[in-house]
């Protein structure tokens, strides 16, 4: 039972052949001892080093890489503001603020219809197709002449994004157990703060050494270059990274056995490639909605992104320290290469005493700490009201790496209902950003206290929803054994959760 037909339809007939016997004999040791196949203890416990070595090299430095420009893609306009986008086109009043909105319009638009139909496509396409897309969108950002053109160019690169998230976590959550998804997902995630780090550093190269050259300004050059290698890294990323374990070509045949194997003991022996068969999309929308733990999860994750809507206007706060444009883009990126160690260091912790709630809760009051600085620390403080600037990133960006992490854990199988609540709860939690550009007006600067004081109430609700949504997956998995115990079908909402499966809390 190691495999199914489904699972193995790509792998040698001998192979299959032997799998389905063991599955029609009904033998479930491979289930339920730590052993592969006929190898022992020790010898699967190195193979499954070496595997997921392998797979660590192969698939995170693509997906942190691509994480890397879609983030630039997405958040450039905000370095752009600073060096001159407002003023070349005519900006007034809260036009700047809608362009921020129209991205996540086209992003939240395409994602939540989108997200039931990303399972079935094969996740390696679906990302190589939206980096290109997205690249070539935002490079045309750099030709835009009037507002009106640059509002349709923000909705087209919105929309082009919104496959890449649900996507990379189905790849993760397809090649790595429980333990293994958080500190990874943190790893990728952290391609948002190494990428609002280099950003303000790679600004300030484009924009100062090309301002002026062939008639464009220099804002115009950022577009233009980091769309057209962001394109470029979309086809290349079609050829390195793969879809499901059964179809990844450069893992052996024994290691492509072995990935399904682990991962279906990881799920108490669910295979998630299986459970797909059967289940239709409108199905799926079902569980989705009838998951009241998916809708806690959403909260959580909609507070988050609302405690992060300082980050397209980072650079208008940190300009608020009072020095030039070229140095306030190379101060932007110390509080998110902090931000970065610290949301990695977090995510191993978590992994390590495989705790979640705590470990999203404290970073979020540390994060209520930045804020509550930050806007009431007198202006001349420079030195603390910049250290409250590192507060502000490193507790956001901490409790955003594992929440996704969460979200994964907790809706475990069939695989099409993972990917729909994925997609959910990254869209609306994007939704956020439709309002929340207009926290942080220009009259407001440069301190922007009600968008700051706005946020730091947001972190202490993430704190609260973190521990409430703990201390409900330890009842849940209190229920959950009771049923074992007693031999009992799992109800509700909790039908689709693998036996002997219990949450991360």
């Amino acid at each position: 039972m190691a495999a199914t037909q489904a699972d193995m339809k790509d792998l040698d007939p001998k192979a299959t052949t032997r799998h389905l016997e063991m599955r029609e004999l009904g033998e479930t040791l491979a289930l339920s001892s730590t052993c592969f196949e006929e190898y022992s203890e020790e010898e699967t416990n190195r193979k499954i080093k070496r595997l997921v070595r392998k797979i660590d090299l192969r698939v995170m430095p693509v997906l942190i890489i691509l994480f890397i420009f879609n983030i630039l893609d997405r958040s450039n306009i905000s370095n752009a503001k600073v060096a001159g986008l407002s003023s070349d086109l005519h900006l007034t009043g809260v036009q700047f603020n809608n362009l921020i909105v129209f991205a996540f319009l086209g992003y939240v638009g395409l994602q939540i219809p989108g997200g039931f139909f990303f399972a079935k496509i094969s996740p390696a396409l679906l990302l190589s197709v939206a980096v290109v897309l997205w690249g070539a969108v935002s490079l045309a950002c750099g030709f835009a002449k009037t507002y009106a053109e640059m509002a349709v160019l923000r909705v087209l690169v919105g929309a082009a994004e919104s496959p890449f998230f649900p996507g990379a976590l189905l790849i993760l959550s397809s090649f790595y157990t429980r333990k293994e998804l958080a500190p990874r997902i943190a790893l990728m995630y952290s391609g948002n703060t190494i990428a609002n780090g280099l950003g303000g550093l790679i600004a300030s190269g484009i924009i100062s050494g090309l301002n002026g050259h062939s008639g464009l300004d220099g804002w115009r050059w950022l577009f233009i270059i980091e769309g057209a290698l962001t394109s470029g890294v979309g086809l290349a990323c079609y050829f390195l990274l793969p879809s499901l374990p059964s179809k990844t070509k450069w893992l052996s045949e024994e290691e492509r056995r072995l990935s399904i194997w682990r991962m279906t003991v990881d799920t108490s022996g669910s295979n998630e490639e299986e459970d797909n068969l059967d289940m239709t999309r409108m199905q799926a929308v079902r569980l989705v909605l009838k998951d009241w733990k998916i809708m806690l999860l959403i909260a959580q994750q909609l507070f988050i992104a609302m405690s992060q809507s300082f980050t397209y206007f980072f650079p208008s706060i940190v300009q608020s320290l009072g020095f030039g444009t070229t140095e306030t883009l190379l101060l932007t990126a110390p509080p998110y290469f902090f931000a970065f160690f610290a949301s990695v260091g977090v995510a191993f912790s978590s992994a390590r005493y495989r705790e979640t709630g705590f470990h999203i809760a404290i970073p979020m009051v540390l994060c209520f700490v930045g804020n509550v600085m930050a806007i009431t620390l007198p202006l001349n403080q420079i030195g603390a009201r910049y250290f409250s600037m590192f507060l502000l990133c490193a507790g956001s960006y901490c409790a955003f790496n594992l929440s996704f992490a969460w979200v994964s854990s907790t809706v475990p199988r069939p695989r099409i209902k993972r990917s729909a609540a994925l997609s959910l709860v990254n869209s609306l939690a994007n939704a956020s950003h439709f309002w929340t550009p207009y926290m942080f007006p220009g009259t407001d600067a440069p301190k922007y206290v009600g968008g700051g004081a706005a946020l730091a109430a947001f972190c202490l609700v993430v704190s609260s929803l973190a521990l409430t949504i703990k201390f409900t997956l330890r009842r849940q998995n209190q229920k959950l054994e009771k049923f074992d115990r007693e031999g009992l079908a799992y109800p509700g909402a909790l039908a689709t959760i693998p036996k002997g499966y219990r949450f991360n809390n």
